[in-house]
């Protein structure tokens, strides 16, 4: 043909063998990506590897367990306390100089055990037993909290890895749609119905798809590195991932969720705290006795073995109002909790309406952009039938493809922003 000893056509067919073997060898390397995402993983594989493996969460139920043994310290305070004691003393008076012997009885031995217990103190005991118990939930009540923020970012993280997965689906499909054209035209091109130019602008659009596609196997990898380091996975498998699928948390009373629970235990602790500086200022009986040894006279050591009984009672008389000022302080910290308390209560409630008609907007969206996707689609169908007879100009299928591949990556983002919005709903409505 006339057409293919023209000085355009030789440099089509000198360039086409590169741009050719750089298509090729992209699709070879697209292939190869493809078969190393061998494994599915869905979104509760990655949140039971976080869960399982974070120390923090090992750190606070440690806490948990060491909180049961400080209860358990309350209890061995109120049973009898039991000690051996042991005094050996000489006070020698040498020439008359030395201790007076009246006072010291020249020399002392003692070698008793002795028992003392708190008793009519059944409150205090109470008192210390809510202290603890009302630290174990918050403890507790933080776990849950924390499980909940681990398993949000774990989430939002797996979403943004979904997203380029999904984006790489994309444009692998919209490649081998394309490249379904490139021995048809090119017969066409023999033909002589299209340029050697119209089919080299061809060809570098489908290199760019397969750039696109590198691009994005780069990007996936990262956002999946970053997903399996927040987990802990130690392994560096490429993955299949799947939509996960998001069910809405029903809406939860306030007053049940983690992060309004936190408010109600401090102020319980606060108003257990006002009643253990009350107990302090109550009198304190104990009972004690010993048995055992007193001795100073070594000859009659073997009659002075016996035991003693008695009560103590301390009342507490005056220590210069430092019940008043501690009290004053709890005053201070049960205010500041309200104040924290109302503000979080704020925003909780705005933060939730804004994501809650986000979430409505943002859906509202995805059945116009679907709708919008199906047409472009036929669109392309309609223009490959067309192109293939020599109807459509390359450069208009190219901006139809353009087009398509802009409106698939626009739904990608919808979906995961749509998805990402009840991440952050779910969390707030926790349980």
């Amino acid at each position: 043909m006339s057409n293919c000893k023209s000085f355009t056509c030789f440099k089509f067919y000198y360039f086409y063998p590169v741009i050719k073997a750089i298509v090729i060898a992209f699709l070879i390397i697209i292939t190869n990506l493809s078969i190393a995402f061998p494994q599915i993983r869905s979104l509760d594989f990655f949140l039971n590897q976080g869960l399982s493996g974070s120390p923090v969460l090992k750190d606070i139920n440690n806490q948990i367990h060491s909180n049961s043994v400080d209860s358990l310290l309350v209890k061995a305070g109120v049973m009898p306390q039991v000690n051996f004691n042991t005094f050996l003393m000489y006070a020698p008076v040498i020439n008359g100089y030395g201790y007076s012997d009246p006072i010291t009885n020249g020399q002392n031995f003692t070698s008793t055990v002795n028992v003392t217990q708190t008793i009519f103190n059944k409150k205090n005991i109470e008192a210390n037993y809510s202290k603890y118990g009302i630290q174990n939930k918050s403890i507790a009540n933080t776990l849950k909290i924390t499980q909940n923020d681990l398993k949000k970012a774990i989430t939002s993280q797996y979403l943004s890895a979904w997203s380029a997965y999904n984006e790489i689906s994309i444009n692998k499909d919209l490649f081998n749609t394309t490249n379904e054209e490139d021995a048809v035209l090119k017969k066409l091109v023999e033909q002589g119905l299209y340029k050697q130019t119209d089919y080299l602008s061809f060809l570098i659009e489908l290199q760019f798809l397969t750039l696109q596609i590198t691009g994005v196997e780069i990007q996936y990898s990262k956002e999946l590195t970053a997903l399996k380091i927040l987990c802990g996975i130690k392994d560096t498998v490429n993955y299949s991932l799947v939509l996960p699928d998001l069910m809405g948390n029903s809406r939860v009373y306030p007053a049940n969720s983690p992060l309004f629970q936190r408010f109600k235990i401090d102020s319980l602790g606060i108003q257990n705290e006002k009643i253990l500086i009350d107990r302090h200022y109550k009198p304190e009986i104990k009972w004690f006795s010993d048995a055992g040894l007193v001795n100073n006279e070594p000859k009659f050591i073997y009659q002075n073995f016996g035991i003693s009984l008695g009560l103590s009672l301390a009342i507490p008389v005056y220590d210069g109002n430092q019940r008043k000022l501690n009290i004053q302080k709890l005053k201070n910290s049960e205010e500041t909790r309200r104040y924290y308390e109302d503000f979080f209560k704020m925003q909780y409630d705005q933060q939730l309406q804004q994501l809650t008609t986000e979430l409505q907007q943002t859906r509202q969206l995805i059945p116009q952009m679907n709708k919008q996707k199906d047409l472009t689609r036929e669109l392309i169908k309609q223009d490959k039938l067309l192109l293939n007879r020599g109807g459509l100009s390359i450069t208009d299928y190219i901006v139809a493809v353009k087009n398509y591949i802009s409106i698939q990556k626009d739904l990608n983002q919808y979906q995961v922003k749509t998805l990402q919005i009840m991440n952050e709903i779910n969390y707030l409505l926790q349980n």
